[in-house]
């Protein structure tokens, strides 16, 4: 995949913005294994919609 300062300059975001977007898409995917969308959230103290933003991204690169 690309690299974070490559990401960061497509996306006009920083470049620890998008580390953390990373690693909370990193940590989503971990979790969906075995959880469902409103405990992933509760873990992670994150909103129910931007876990299930995460779990699209997630199944649109399985595809």
């Amino acid at each position: 995949g690309y690299q974070t300062p490559e990401i960061a300059r497509k996306t006009n975001h920083t470049e620890e913005a998008c580390d953390r977007y990373i690693k909370a898409y990193k940590k989503v995917q971990k979790l969906s294994e075995k959880m469902e969308p409103a405990e992933i959230a509760r873990t992670l103290e994150m909103g129910v919609s931007r876990v299930k933003e995460y779990l699209s991204l997630i199944t649109e690169e399985m595809n």
